[in-house]
């Protein structure tokens, strides 16, 4: 008779939970239920790039003091964006909802981006694809405004 060890599924538990294949399921399927929408072969390379970001994409802070990474992704496309960190993504969930607006009696979409009950941004374009460009490059080059 062969005598066979005994498969300790709680010690395999334990060992598989610590390793980086865990790490990175546990990762990748936070995001998928969050809303992040990739295929496989973007999802690792967006994993790799996740793993080497020591600073914001957007306002360049490390990842210090609690301000851990988060993924930016758009909310209506579920397509990825950046690797920020989270003061950056809590001032940019989806802010172009909110701040970009289709002027009815003219044929222009307006950002707008009000502050301390003051208007720091306020201009009109033709496309509102226009309107996200100036507002993410606004987020980008005025931290300040959303820390």
């Amino acid at each position: 008779m062969k005598n066979y060890k005994m498969f300790n599924k709680k010690e395999y538990m334990k060992n598989y939970t610590k390793s980086p294949q865990c790490k990175k399921n546990t990762n990748v399927n936070a995001w998928k239920f969050k809303g992040l929408i990739e295929s496989e072969e973007f999802i690792d390379q967006i994993y790799e790039e996740y793993l080497n970001s020591e600073e914001c994409e957007l306002c360049g802070e490390p990842y210090l003091n609690g301000n851990f990474k988060s993924m930016d992704h758009c909310h209506l496309t579920g397509k990825f964006r950046n690797i920020v960190c989270n003061r950056c993504n809590q001032w940019r969930i989806d802010r172009a909802g909110k701040n970009i607006t289709k002027c009815k009696n003219r044929n222009l979409y307006r950002v707008q981006i009000q502050r301390n009950y003051k208007c720091v941004l306020n201009k009109f374009y033709k496309t509102e694809e226009e309107c996200r460009e100036v507002l993410n490059q606004f987020i980008i080059d005025n931290p300040h405004y959303f820390t």
